[in-house]
Formats: structure tokens, sequence, C-alpha cells
């Protein structure tokens, strides 16, 4: 399963949320930045995949 997203936010923020998603998702993208139209800051657009060592369960209920 894969997850298209667009992050969109200051360079230094995006920079810092890719980290964190590389962490825990297969990451693919994610390195070119587009700056905003009528806003502030840039967005990237990426795609990403559940590792293998990802359960499947947010631990969150609904």
């Amino acid at each position: 399963m894969t997850v298209k997203v667009r992050l969109s936010g200051e360079p230094e923020h995006i920079t810092a949320v890719i980290a964190v998603l590389r962490e825990t998702f297969e990451t693919a993208g994610g390195d070119r930045a587009y700056p905003n139209r009528g806003a502030f800051g840039v967005r990237v657009y990426l795609e990403i995949r559940p590792t293998s060592n990802i359960t499947g369960t947010t631990g969150r209920k609904s």
C-alpha cells in the first residue's frame, strides 16, 4: 500500500517532518520543493509505504 503525501510549510519544517517519516516508512520523492502559489512557504510531494516492522494498528480507538 502506497500513500501519496503533500507537505506544505517552511522548508526547514518540511525537512524535519520528512526525516521523521523516513524513520517509519519507505519514502520516495520529497527531494524537490515547489513554491506555494499565493501563500508563504513551499510544498513537497512524496510517497510513503509502511516498512515491514509496522503492525498495521495505530493504537487509537475510533
